[in-house]
């Protein structure tokens, strides 16, 4: 059975990341999202855990295929070695992000090689780079009173409204 690992911060989990499940579902017959904190973001509306319940809200359709958990504070390769995953799908948008997930993935692989003697393989979903649809986003557009619905699953639109209410 073909595994792959999807972490992310996912604060707010919305529908490109759907996207990029679904893709990652076509290649790999589980994948586990792993919910971990971005060190360079402070600001998060959601925290470890509740981003899990969101994610587990929006991804029920996909029944055991999908395992949500909690990265802590773990590094990747860590992950993926407790996991015994040793594949990661990851989503690019812009050559920005691709210069990012290229040092994501080197500094991953050298870290993992050198403590567990494992290579990792990194799976790349490239969209174009006209798809705005970013958890940054949909926080101003849900800040501002603007309609989400066609940006985040809808079984999780409400939770990110009334957290904007905070």
């Amino acid at each position: 059975m073909s595994k792959a690992i999807f972490a992310g911060s996912f604060d707010p989990w919305h529908n490109g990341h759907n996207d990029r499940l679904e893709n990652a579902l076509k290649i790999f017959d589980e994948v586990y999202i792993i919910v971990a904190d971005n060190y360079d973001k402070k600001n998060y509306w959601f925290n470890q855990e509740e981003r899990i319940k969101l994610i587990k809200k929006s991804t029920k359709k996909y029944g055991n295929r999908v395992i949500v958990k909690l990265g802590d504070k773990k590094m990747l390769y860590d992950i993926c070695h407790e996991e015994q995953i040793f594949n990661v799908f990851r989503g690019v948008k812009s050559g920005r992000t691709l210069e990012e997930e290229i040092r994501l993935q080197l500094v991953t692989n050298y870290m993992s090689n050198i403590e567990y003697g494992e290579k990792i393989l990194f799976v790349y979903d490239i969209t174009s780079e006209e798809d705005f649809r970013g958890s940054s986003i949909i926080k101003k557009l849900v800040i501002s009173g603007k309609d989400i619905s066609s940006l985040v699953p809808k079984e999780i639109i409400i939770d990110i409204k009334e957290r904007c209410k905070e």
